[in-house]
């Protein structure tokens, strides 16, 4: 029994399979189905959009789907190819191959394992808490950026003229030159694409059988274009023949050239995955009391993209849309997935004459409208109202992707957010306090009416201090005592620090030996344990002219030599 508790934990699958309830399958049957309808064309155009051809899509819409419902730890997140997984391959792989080539798609397949890989041992290692790294700021500017530069790519598949580019101003330069030879169908195809994703899946929201017909209304029309295009034989770029069928297995070939070239790609673009995929799958657990364990999530993902490489595919990850529909047309459980996966093995079995039916154009704007859903302005306002500084690092991030690329772009991310958390525990916040009358309570001076000492200075640490900011500490504590000519105490109150680092504790030890010259003695309250051990440990305890104490109050009360209160 504890071995198959402890087996359970790696495949949540045998957590939920055996109490499957038969309630449970119509949901997973009816969400399959629609995910299905959706994923179809999508897998297809993703794959164009990372230079593969249309096939590698839909591999790797299949044994993805399967191998993550052994792991998911989310009974409603849904794997498959994504616009910026497939943007981000694109841009990985373009200077290493010709785009489409056999050497490009076993070098797709190459960039899934290694990344499927990186996830997985961050799970096995128990190490999410990296992909933490980046600030939400930075995602949403990494997402809108990269949407951005989506839109910018598919205008010119969307409008039948030939342009080449991976960074903005390329793309913007070549596609004013191409504007005489655009045509209008593209255009056509977003318009009414539009309306069906949007004021008419509105409308259709009030009558019967509303809600399906509104998830599946842009597929109808998809249909209708492409029926239209084939019978009055429009002239415009179609997908053209491809061989689909069931996906062949194989282990990509990995050299010391293609690991020295696709590790830190690899890295990228399985952090950027995840954390698409955590975000949509945290969100919708809040919805139904359920919970997530990240590193399962990260063994979860890290399977399907193995499995993908394995399959002829390309990396994946969980879709925002994708997996907000899934659990919208009623999936309770992770077999949704699977058979979504049968129906488009089916579908990839016996329709690949039909789907080579569609229009190139069509594909082009399906992808505009998801990635224009990327582009998120909103948050960037609240996060500037918020703090300048979180809406800096989205714009910012957002540039770095449009002005170096998506891949270059996240990097630019990650350091980013990395400079922001420095900067901000680099400047603590420190309050000289004092007592909040006939109370035990100390609060800011400069916001409440309290009671000081004219010998005492009480300031409140409020950040764990470290080699990063204990120079800032040392230069305010200095300003506030001569500010205080009177001072014979100076007590830090340490409530709200979690560490001190050795470098700080030789810091503080310093500081007391400056102030003995000027019969200053440093005294210490409110210590939580982990740091007291740590200090224990070492000589600045020793060092202190002054006294630990266990509360803010009984130092003041014992340091003022008083019971009650104590004045000005």
């Amino acid at each position: 029994m504890t071995s198959l508790k402890s087996l359970a934990k790696f495949f949540p699958i045998l957590q939920w399979l055996p109490s499957y309830q038969k309630h449970s399958f119509a949901g997973d049957l009816s969400a399959s189905l629609i995910v299905a309808i959706l994923l179809i064309p999508q897998s297809i155009a993703y794959a164009l959009l990372a230079g593969l051809p249309p096939q590698a899509g839909i591999y790797a819409s299949i044994l993805p789907l399967v191998v993550y419902a052994f792991f998911a730890s989310s009974m409603v997140q849904s794997v498959g190819p994504m616009a910026i997984n497939a943007i981000m391959t694109a841009t990985a792989l373009a200077p290493l191959a010709a785009t489409g080539s056999s050497q490009y798609i076993a070098l797709a397949a190459s960039l899934a394992l290694l990344s499927g890989v990186f996830l997985t041992l961050l799970g096995l290692f128990k190490l999410g808490f990296i992909t933490q790294l980046l600030s939400h700021p930075v995602i949403n500017g990494f997402s809108s950026g990269a949407a951005i530069l989506i839109v910018l790519g598919q205008i010119a598949p969307l409008l039948g003229v030939s342009i080449q580019g991976e960074h903005v101003g390329q793309l913007l330069l070549q596609l004013m030159l191409a504007i005489p030879a655009m045509q209008p169908f593209g255009l056509v195809c977003l318009g009414l694409l539009w309306l069906a994703g949007g004021p008419l899946a509105k409308r259709l929201q009030h009558f019967s059988h509303g809600p399906l017909l509104s998830k599946i209304s842009p597929l109808l029309l998809m249909l209708v274009i492409t029926a239209t295009v084939y019978f009055l034989n429009i002239q415009t770029k179609l997908i053209g023949a491809f061989s689909a069928g069931l996906p062949r297995l194989f282990w990509p070939q990995l050299n010391q050239t293609n690991l020295a070239q696709l590790w830190l790609p690899a890295i990228t673009i399985g952090l950027a995955g995840f954390l698409q995929s955590i975000t949509i799958a945290q969100s919708l657990a809040l919805k139904t009391k359920r919970s997530i364990d990240s590193n399962q999530e990260l063994i979860g993902l890290g399977a399907a993209n193995i499995a993908a490489a394995a399959s002829g595919g390309f990396p994946v990850s969980g879709g925002f849309s994708r997996t907000a529909v899934n659990a919208a047309s009623g999936a309770n459980t992770p077999l949704a997935g699977v058979m979504t996966a049968v129906w488009i093995a089916l579908a990839a079995h016996w329709l690949s004459d039909y789907l080579a039916l569609l229009p190139l154009p069509l594909l082009a704007a399906t992808i505009i409208l998801v990635a224009l859903r990327l582009i998120d302005f909103d948050f960037f306002l609240k996060s500037w109202r918020y703090d300048s500084s979180d809406g800096a690092a989205f714009i910012c991030t957002a540039i770095a992707v449009l002005a170096l690329g998506a891949m270059l772009g996240i990097v630019a991310g990650v350091g980013l957010s990395l400079l922001l958390f420095l900067y901000r525990s680099s400047q603590p916040h420190i309050a000289v306090v004092g007592r909040i009358a006939g109370t035990e309570h100390y609060r800011n001076i400069r916001r409440f009416t309290t009671q000081t000492s004219d010998h005492i200075v009480a300031v409140r640490i409020d950040e764990s201090l470290y080699f990063g900011n204990i120079a800032k500490v040392q230069t305010e504590l200095i300003d506030i005592l001569n500010k205080a000519s009177n001072t014979q105490h100076l007590l830090l109150i340490m409530s709200a620090v979690n560490s001190i680092d050795f470098s700080a504790m030789q810091a503080i030890s310093l500081l007391q030996e400056n102030l003995r010259a000027r019969h200053i003695k440093i005294h210490l309250a409110e210590i939580k344990g982990p740091v007291m051990d740590h200090l224990r440990r070492s000589e600045i305890l020793e060092n202190l002219d002054g006294e630990v104490f266990l509360s803010a109050h009984l130092a003041m009360q014992t340091l003022s030599g008083i019971n009650e209160d104590f004045s000005i």
